[in-house]
């Protein structure tokens, strides 16, 4: 096994984007110190301490989204969890028929993932709570006792979280649709500031995209769409729209940027930029309840001085082919940053409708009203993935074998707290194996931390009441870190095991030598299951997607250059194939991200994987722009030669998908400059044409040719092609470069 080195303390310390979620610690921490306190106080400390754990493992189920999926989310896992202790309990004693049931319960653990990130929370607490107790056994009295404390903390858990909770006031579906503005204000500011990526962009479509996902989820549970549900439709469409206008804005003036013209407006872009990102930050705050004011006079103001520098050039523009080139491309920034405070001025108002329908309806709020939903399709899933082709079930499979050889293993050798090697297992184990192997070391590496800490604190700390505040700050930190940095969490978490663990004064060294034992048993139990038991390696995965993002955005480019041919008129798919391609570059970009944690990687996949994932983004950029340029297309000329070049781009697109798909080298390139030389000609010459029109209208103020003539129309039609081909045919170019040196055989 070939590890990479350099990137092992990357492996620990890489954090997820975003901030720890604090609200969360609060929350478990809630969860599990209250029912500690209230059982010291009645004499009941470990039934308290049990309440509160299981009360952790049912928060653990709250995945957000409407009240409604979070109370039948946290239902489940509070019946099912239920169901483990009772069982669990009662098969303890019976080593044949645990081992038995833990394959049984592991499978369906596993078999969780098939249903989201909800059904995978909610069958990781299933499965511990039945892991756990199996390794303390009980009589049908302590099952019974031990099902009704559970009840009790799961009622507990979803009170707090339904009823009790006062800290998230706007209904989710609204803060989801915020995030997606304050995503586009994000993407405008690092871009004024430096220069956007492909991460970039797939941040605010990841944004739009959970905005539909908690929409869909809200709406499944309604008999009728609300006013508000659609008013929030309309944002997240907006938000799409909008994503297009920004992205062909920067693609604007990514291309301009070195003109002389350019630099001369650089100053009033740089403030438009700015402007822009506020308004979207103050509309994203309207959407989410907040008291903010969208003043869009800066941005208007920009604009008309904008149009003045425009009008300016124009006048004092003299004959030449490069002059009006350079005017041409102002003339193109003017339009484009007018259509998006357009757009802006449509989005504001929807945002402002939308506060003024919560602030006199808040008395009057619609029910949610649940319906019955097909049923048979949830066992369909299932059982459409019960086969080996099916990577959740080769998860499921691996995920109860390891369990139950871990159950084996600690009952042959009498492991003292031998549920810790089956805990391991079931946090460490994931359907892929990059996030395996960079679990296995962030749980290693947090636990021995972690164990290190809390034999400290056990040493010098004898106070039973301030080991019990330590307890829930541990928790506080370990469930608010989670999400920013797994191994960041464990070390917290483990220091909370140990506490809660050492109820009979024992030497904390000595159970901290036998936490951290077992977590390198189950971990390696984990990985080792994954990397010998039909691995599931990204690097089998990650053609398929650049196959499809490929695919896809040749579906994009074919379906936008039809309408500058003439051969399909404008309609919505555009946008809906836009998002589809954005899906794709998405998923390809996750996939990537998995084979750079395989232990298997080889370095020298890593440039032409990025290189290849950051060109064909920015290959969509150029096709976005050409997109968002249709609203000013009327086709009042054909352009020559323009069929054959999209025919060629084309093929060069699924020849690179076949490429990746079959791991070959594509064919060579055939030479699209050559074509770029035949089409520029047709270009230059519309040029030269408008300008004698200018010239004709500065001699004869009462000229036919003032205004509209088909000439301008016809520059106007194809001044976006003429900036974007270039940059099509430089970016495709990279990518065919770049799939050459990517050797996925390596």
């Amino acid at each position: 096994m070939q590890l990479n080195r350099n990137n092992f303390l990357t492996v620990l310390i890489q954090s997820e984007p975003g901030k720890p979620a604090l609200t969360n610690g609060l929350w478990a921490a809630l969860s599990l110190g209250i029912p500690m306190l209230i059982g010291q106080s009645i004499d009941q400390r470990e039934s308290g301490l049990f309440v509160g754990l299981i009360a952790y493992f049912v928060n653990l189920a709250n995945v957000g989204g409407s009240y409604q999926i979070k109370a039948r989310a946290m239902a489940i896992a509070t019946l099912g969890i239920i169901i483990s202790v009772f069982v669990g309990t009662l098969v303890a004693s019976i080593p044949i028929l645990a081992v038995v049931l833990t394959f049984v319960w592991g499978l369906a653990s596993g078999f969780a993932y098939l249903y989201g990130n909800t059904g995978a929370n909610v069958g990781l607490v299933v499965g511990m709570s039945f892991i756990s107790t199996i390794a303390i056994p009980g009589d049908l009295n302590v099952a019974l006792m031990r099902s009704l404390l559970c009840l009790i903390a799961g009622g507990w858990a979803m009170l707090l979280s339904l009823v009790m909770w006062p800290f998230k006031p706007y209904d989710p579906p609204r803060i989801a649709v915020a995030e997606c503005f304050n995503a586009l204000a994000n993407y405008l500011q690092i871009f004024a500031d430096t220069a956007t990526t492909t991460e970039n962009i797939l941040d605010v479509r990841k944004a739009l995209e959970t905005a539909r996902m908690t929409l869909g989820t809200v709406r499944i549970g309604q008999l009728a769409q609300s006013w508000m549900g659609e008013q929030l439709l309309v944002l997240i469409q907006d938000g799409d729209r909008l994503l297009g206008s920004v992205i062909a804005l920067t693609e604007l003036l990514e291309t301009h940027s070195h003109q002389q013209q350019y630099r001369s407006i650089q100053y009033l872009i740089d403030d438009a930029l700015i402007q822009m990102s506020i308004v979207f930050r103050s509309i994203s705050k309207v959407i989410s309840g907040k008291s903010a004011r969208i003043d869009l006079n800066n941005l208007d103001r920009i604009h008309e001085a904008l149009k003045e520098r425009q009008h300016r050039q124009r006048q004092a523009m003299i004959a030449s082919e490069r002059a009006y080139g350079n005017l041409v491309a102002v003339s193109s920034l003017v339009r484009t940053i007018e259509k998006l405070i357009k757009q802006l001025q449509y989005t504001a108002q929807s945002a402002k409708s939308l506060r003024e329908h919560h602030n006199t309806s808040q008395r009057h709020a619609e029910p949610l009203l649940l319906i019955k939903t097909e049923q048979h399709s949830l066992l369909s899933l299932l059982r459409d993935n019960c086969t080996l082709e099916s990577a959740i079930f080769r998860h499921a499979l691996r995920l109860g074998i390891s369990l139950s050889v871990g159950v084996i293993l600690y009952s042959i050798t009498n492991l003292p707290m031998g549920y810790w090697v089956t805990l391991t297992i079931m946090l460490v184990l994931k359907p892929n194996l990059g996030g395996t192997f960079q679990r296995f070391f962030q749980r290693v590496g947090g636990t021995i931390l972690g164990a290190v800490v809390a034999a400290i604190i056990l040493a010098v700390i004898a106070s039973k009441p301030a080991l019990d505040i330590i307890t829930v700050i541990t928790v506080f930190f370990g469930v608010a870190l989670i999400g920013f940095n797994y191994g960041y969490s464990v070390v917290f978490l483990s220091i909370f095991i140990l506490l809660i663990t050492d109820t009979n004064n024992s030497t904390g060294w000595q159970f901290a030598e036998v936490r951290v034992l077992n977590t390198l048993i189950g971990a390696g139990l984990a990985f080792g299951s994954h990397y010998f038991i039909w691995p599931n390696w990204e690097r089998d995965r990650l053609p398929s997607q650049l196959a499809i993002a490929l695919r896809q955005s040749q579906t994009y480019f074919n379906d936008v250059m039809a309408i500058y041919q003439g051969i399909e008129a404008y309609d919505e798919k555009i946008i809906a194939q836009r998002r589809q391609t954005g899906l794709a570059i998405g998923n390809a970009q996750a996939s990537f991200q998995g084979l750079l944690r395989e232990p298997k990687m080889h370095p020298e996949l890593v440039e032409p994987g990025m290189t290849l994932l950051v060109y064909l983004g920015r290959f969509t950029n150029a096709v976005t722009g050409l997109a968002t340029h249709l609203e000013h297309f009327r086709l009042t000329v054909q352009l020559p030669e323009l069929i054959t070049f999209v025919r060629q781009i084309s093929l060069v697109l699924e020849q690179l998908a076949n490429a990746v798909e079959q791991e070959i080298t594509p064919p060579p390139l055939p030479d699209l400059d050559a074509m770029l030389r035949k089409i520029q000609p047709h270009l230059q010459a519309l040029r030269t044409a408008r300008i004698s029109e200018l010239e004709i209208d500065r001699v004869s103020v009462a000229s036919a040719n003032r205004g509209y003539t088909p000439t301008r129309q016809a520059v106007i039609d194809y001044s976006i092609l003429d900036f974007e081909i270039d940059q099509i045919v430089r970016r495709l170019s990279a990518m065919h470069s770049a799939i050459v040196r990517l050797n996925f055989s390596q």
